[in-house]
């Protein structure tokens, strides 16, 4: 750490011995003098540089035997023997020296004449780069006494190293450089030696420094490296490069001065670019020295992570027992990938075990990967409540970068595990009222200077609540974008209409598998649903009437399976009445092909109103749009035999209140449980209608004429959309479903509701059934149109409506230790959320109704502390959520927060106070209460 201490110390030695020995030119011309007249005195030889010198602005003062020479070495003009004039004067006072890396020889040889005058010394020294001095102010040269002073913020530069200090010294006798800062009269010291080399930046107090030698005494030295700072007290630099010191600090705390926390070091050892060692250490709080301390330590001092054993934290868990949770072992692999072993042991026999990797190449990718096993152990061995179970979690994230390769893209969002994982290992209230979980891991190629594209995707969903798994292994995609095949090539006039018609491909193979979480790994070719489907959509549009437009379009579809689905009645063969038995079901193998196609006419156009106010009014005007369309879909009946897509089985029903049985046909389709849709029974001519609504409000600007009125939406949107099917024998028309949103102020709101012409009533068997009758005929007495099925409302409201997410991209790589959010965003100062959520369902004569209220909250109490608040209520259910209070204070280079989640099935709490540093990590202080132990 000490390198650039040493190069800018031989910079600064040799540019001062070389400014004092070797010949150098200056800017006055001096006349060659008689060195053998012993009566040529100082005088004489003051008055003839005087006389001589070209600028009138030098200064001579004979009285103190000081010339002032705004002296810059150069190569023209005379060569002048410092030796030869050095019992004239005793100092040089100069501005700027630049010291070329070429050395010259003296033009005059040196004759001895003078017997107290020293023959001249040669330092025989060169440079491989240019050195560059400056100072504020004056320097000086004492040749008497061989030493230079230097004073004033100056600064040497040799190649990618600068020196700077407000005072130097500099003894050419015994080849040594002292410097430090300087104390100006509030006894402040300013201008401390600064080393710099590249990106590190090295201070000291004091440095004294014998190139000869190449060993220096350096006293209260600061360097930084990884984040962490080391002090030395008094720190002794050897000729190997090697540092030993006493009285030394090490912390994480950037308060270089006055740090809020140290290890107390009475001596160490440093070897640059590898380790520090050091003997007796203990830890410092706020200048307060506490009993915790250590024989010796060791600390990485490289570039970039070092690998190392993991120390665990240890506690108590009552449903788990004794633990010492996360020991294990960070290996850094090399700059481009580690990998982290953790393990966690409980004393009634739970264990887990798991590693993490993360990985970055920079303008490629990067991402992680973490594996978890866990064998949890519950209750007591002999006793009834006695279980144990195995549990995994698997995540892997990548993400490339879009720069790597243009045309093509891999990613993975990997999250898998059993589905009590998290609610029996997991100690984040959000992870573990989390149901559901699913993956993606996608490849996507587009084929350069052509409309064909190429995607495999392969997808889990699973719930944790059902334990059921879903699979999509794999999802391959390869595509056509729209063509135009009766395009002319070269273009001329009016654009026909046959040109507009477009046609696309696309092909989709697909694997699904359905399972649970206990059955993942025991899949067979039989749990595997499987097919390919090809689509071919021909499509144009063109107008109609000027003001709307046809958009006619014909589909069709194939799909391929390697099996298909049998149904049929099995006796019961111990039955003799033959009414007893089951209905069998299973796939067949063989290939078989199922085809569809459709046609469709979609009519849209748009309409637009105005209403403009009179008068200088605050509203201006009201504009509405209205955007209705009409769609209509045809696909012909494939379930007529010819097909050969549906079949049908009998069953043998007992209908109790009847005393007796009866046989029954059912259809089903062949290809019932394969991937993709199924082909539509019975004929199908389908009228869609929609109408889209959207009403906006213009308000004047009274304050500023130039600026443009303000618009405010009134509606954002209003949708009704229903349909009517031509070959349906009964129940023709579609319920009624409309939707909308709109924001008011700070307040946004969602509204939906489903309105059924059809009436509703009673069958013999007790049941409500939906009858072919319209409501207003049969409900004459209300008049009503339709009947409301189910409606939804939800308000959302933040008070803060400044308050929006912080630019800052969340790093996961900076996470805080023991925050449950993992991150805390000091640029919102507070915020409320209120969300109100009302839901009405009417399928029978009840009605159902769900009543919520969720409030989150923010608040920076101080810019240093930051609580949040989670909460809820159910109004049906009168009882309060699942909620959760977190409070974070940042500490400066320290962290404390604390989660609790007061009342409820997960009630728990978490303080924790730790260093930020990920170097001290494990300097921490935890006190917890896990959800598995629900009593304070």
């Amino acid at each position: 750490m000490f390198k650039p201490l040493l190069f800018s110390i031989i910079v600064g030695l040799i540019f001062f011995f070389y400014s004092c020995n070797p010949s150098v030119k200056t800017r006055s011309t001096i006349p060659n003098i008689d060195k053998n007249n012993e009566f040529y005195s100082d005088q004489a030889i003051i008055d003839t540089l005087k006389n001589n010198l070209i600028e009138t602005k030098d200064s001579i003062f004979p009285e103190k035997n000081i010339v002032t020479i705004n002296a810059t070495v150069t190569t023209q003009d005379s060569v002048v023997d410092e030796y030869d004039y050095a019992r004239l004067y005793n100092y040089e006072i100069f501005d700027t020296i630049e010291i070329s890396s070429q050395m010259y020889e003296d033009s005059i040889p040196v004759v001895d004449t003078i017997g107290d005058l020293p023959a001249k010394k040669k330092s025989g020294m060169e440079f491989d780069y240019p050195v560059y001095y400056t100072s504020d102010d004056k320097g000086f040269l004492d040749f008497a006494n061989q030493k230079a002073y230097l004073y004033g913020n100056a600064v040497v530069k040799y190649e990618n190293i600068t020196l700077t200090s407000d005072y130097m010294e500099m003894d050419f006798e015994k080849n040594e450089v002292f410097s430090h800062g300087i104390t100006d009269s509030l006894g402040k010291v300013t201008g401390k030696p600064v080393f710099e080399e590249g990106s590190e930046t090295f201070q000291a107090d004091t440095i004294r420094y014998n190139f000869k030698s190449k060993r220096g005494i350096v006293k209260n030295v600061t360097t930084e490296f990884e984040g962490s700072y080391l002090h030395g007290g008094k720190t002794k630099l050897h000729e190997n490069r090697h540092v030993h010191m006493i009285d030394g600090k090490f912390t994480t705390c950037d308060d270089i001065d006055h740090p809020h926390f140290y290890f107390k070091i009475t001596k160490a050892k440093v070897i640059p670019d590898d380790k520090i060692i050091s003997g007796p250490a203990y830890l410092v709080l706020e200048d307060v020295p506490t009993p915790l301390g250590i024989p010796f330590a060791f600390f990485p001092n490289t570039k970039g992570g070092s690998s190392g054993i993991l120390i665990p934290s240890f506690g108590d868990d009552p449903s788990r027992g004794f633990f010492l949770q996360d020991a294990g072992y960070y290996w850094l692999i090399n700059d481009y990938v580690d990998l982290t072993f953790l393990g966690s042991i409980f004393t009634k026999g739970s264990w887990s075990a798991g590693l993490k990797s993360n990985y970055k190449v920079r303008y490629k990718f990067d991402g992680f990967l973490a594996f978890n096993y866990s064998e949890n152990v519950f209750g007591y061995k002999g006793l009834s409540n006695y279980r144990k179970e195995q549990m995994y979690s698997f995540i892997w994230k990548f993400n490339q970068d879009q720069k790597a390769r243009p045309n093509s893209r891999f990613s993975a969002d990997v999250n898998m595990s059993s589905a009590n994982y998290d609610k029996n290992n997991s100690t984040n209230i959000n992870n573990i009222l989390t149901t559901n979980k699913q993956s993606s891991i996608s490849y996507t190629k587009q084929f350069a200077n052509s409309p064909f594209n190429l995607s495999a995707n392969i997808g889990h969903y699973q719930n944790n609540q059902t334990k059921e798994v879903s699979l999509t292994l794999p999802n391959l995609n390869f595509s056509m974008s729209t063509i135009y095949p009766l395009k002319r090539k070269t273009k001329t006039g009016e654009t026909r209409w046959y040109e507009k018609i477009g046609m696309a491909y696309t092909m989709r193979l697909e694997n699904t598998i359905k399972t649970t979480d206990s059955t993942l790994f025991d899949i067979g070719f039989n749990d595997m649903n499987n097919g390919i489907s090809h689509s071919i959509p021909i499509k144009t549009s063109f107008s109609f009437l000027k003001y709307t437009t046809l958009s006619p379009s014909f589909t069709y579809n194939e799909r391929w399976y390697l099996k298909t689905m049998e149904k049929y009645w099995q006796e019961d063969p111990t039955d003799a009445t033959g009414y007893s038995g089951k209905v069998i079901q299973n796939y067949v193998p063989g290939f078989a092909r199922e085809w569809d196609y459709n046609a469709s006419l979609d009519w849209t156009t748009t309409l637009y109103g105005t209403f403009n106010f009179k008068g200088n009014g605050k509203v201006k005007a009201l504009r509405h749009m209205l955007t209705p369309s009409v769609r209509f879909s045809f696909h012909p009946d494939f379930e007529k035999e010819r097909y050969k897509f549906y079949d049908q089985y009998y069953n043998v029903k007992y209908y109790p209140e009847l005393n007796q049985y009866d046989t029954t046909y059912n259809y089903y389709s062949r290809f019932e449980g394969l991937p993709f849709s199924r082909t539509p029974r019975g004929g199908s001519g389908t009228v869609n209608f929609s109408l889209a609504n959207n009403l906006e409000m213009k308000l004047r600007n009274k304050n500023d004429t130039a600026t443009t009125d303000q618009k405010v939406k009134i509606l954002e949107s209003f949708n009704i959309t229903t349909s009517y099917n031509i070959f349906a024998d009964s129940l023709n028309w579609a319920p009624l479903n409309v939707t909308g949103r709109t924001k008011i102020s700070f307040i946004n709101l969602d509204f939906g509701a489903i309105f059924n012409p059809y009436a509703y009533v009673i069958n013999e068997n007790g049941n409500h059934i939906t009858v072919n009758e319209f409501l207003y005929k049969i409900d004459t007495a209300r008049w009503r149109v339709a009947r409301l099925t189910s409606a939804n409302i939800s308000v959302s409201l933040s008070l803060n409506k400044n308050a929006s997410p912080s630019k800052v991209q969340y790093d996961p790589y900076q996470s805080l230790y023991g925050y449950p959010y993992e991150y805390a965003d000091f640029s919102i100062p507070w915020n409320i959320s209120i969300r109100y959520s009302l839901i009405y369902s009417k399928t029978s004569i009840n009605p159902a109704i769900t009543q919520t209220v969720n409030v989150s909250g923010s608040f920076n109490l101080t810019e240093k502390w930051k609580i949040d608040i989670n909460t809820g209520y159910d109004i049906k259910m009168k009882k309060i959520t699942t909620s959760s209070i977190n409070i974070y204070r940042d500490l400066h280079c320290w962290e404390a927060s604390l989660h609790v989640v007061p009342f409820g099935n997960y009630r728990s709490y978490k303080f924790q106070i730790n260093v930020k540093s990920a170097m001290l990590q494990d300097l921490k202080l935890k006190k917890e209460r896990s959800i598995y132990n629900n009593t304070y």
